[in-house]
């Protein structure tokens, strides 16, 4: 779920992010389900978050590729992250320091002040 919401956030806010996920995942609940979801619809439910017809493809195709090469799961390393639509080192470190634990999986972005 975090994948997901990292992808909806680009160019949203969270707040709009926390509105639009639980009617998202109340219709696709796994990753096999959004794999086989119409992107159509995907982009119905998520059409206020902006950009929504890149976001509902990568959605899709991101759950395609996890489902088909990764077994279900999300990967746990940075160079299989990085092979997901819309996954960049800045979300890949988001998963890997959030979900896996990861050490020294640092987020920046342009918000950061530098020291």
């Amino acid at each position: 779920r975090l994948l997901v919401q990292v992808r909806l956030a680009a160019q949203c806010t969270d707040a709009r992010v926390n509105l639009v996920t639980p009617a998202l995942f109340a219709r696709f609940p796994t990753v096999e389900a959004m794999a086989a979801a119409d992107i159509g619809e995907v982009e119905e439910l998520i059409r206020s978050c902006g950009f929504y017809h890149g976001k509902a493809r990568d959605l899709v195709w991101q759950a395609q590729r996890i489902t088909e090469v990764y077994g279900g799961k999300v990967p746990d390393n940075m160079d299989d992250l990085l092979t997901l639509p819309g996954v960049g080192r800045k979300s890949a470190n988001l998963i890997l320091g959030d979900v896996f634990r990861q050490p020294g999986a640092v987020v920046v972005d342009t918000h950061c002040i530098r020291l």
